[in-house]
């Protein structure tokens, strides 16, 4: 059985990794906006907010991964499925934090989008959009450092 624990234990880091580079390699449109112009820049932007849409659908995906390992590890390690099913660390609560604020970076992101598309002026809501990210890239850091050393203390 212990293998299957494992396998159940390390699904949402190893996803959330893959999520996290994704993330990371998103933000990275802000220095690489600068050198481009015309047609380039509208593929770049496009690409850009279909990026973020796949993020924030994903993000659900790897909260689910969280919670859906949670439950089998309760059945492995307890018989009870619903034993570790809320967070009982910081890490967890985080995670959970970090959802509603990557869905108001990904609703800023379409406001921006919206506003662009209307004539609207929009570069407030884009410099909230930057700023937020900002956070967000402190915020994953710490989330993922916390992660790691939860996973020390279950496997």
């Amino acid at each position: 059985m212990e293998p299957v624990r494992y396998a159940v234990i390390l699904a949402h880091p190893i996803a959330a990794l893959l999520l996290i580079w994704a993330f990371y390699r998103q933000r990275g449109w802000r220095k690489d906006s600068m050198s481009l112009s015309g047609a380039e820049r509208r593929s770049a932007v496009d690409k850009h907010e279909t990026t973020g849409d796949l993020i924030a659908m994903a993000t659900i995906g790897i909260v689910a991964l969280a919670f859906a390992s949670n439950v089998a590890r309760g059945i492995i390690d307890n018989d009870d499925p619903t034993s570790l099913l809320l967070p009982g660390h910081f890490h967890g609560w985080s995670g959970i934090i970090g959802v509603s604020l990557m869905f108001f970076l990904w609703s800023l992101g379409r406001k921006t989008k919206n506003e662009r598309t209307s004539g609207e002026s929009f570069a407030r809501t884009k410099e909230m959009h930057g700023k937020l990210s900002d956070i967000m890239a402190i915020i994953l850091a710490i989330h993922a450092f916390l992660g790691f050393l939860y996973l020390l203390t279950i496997l």
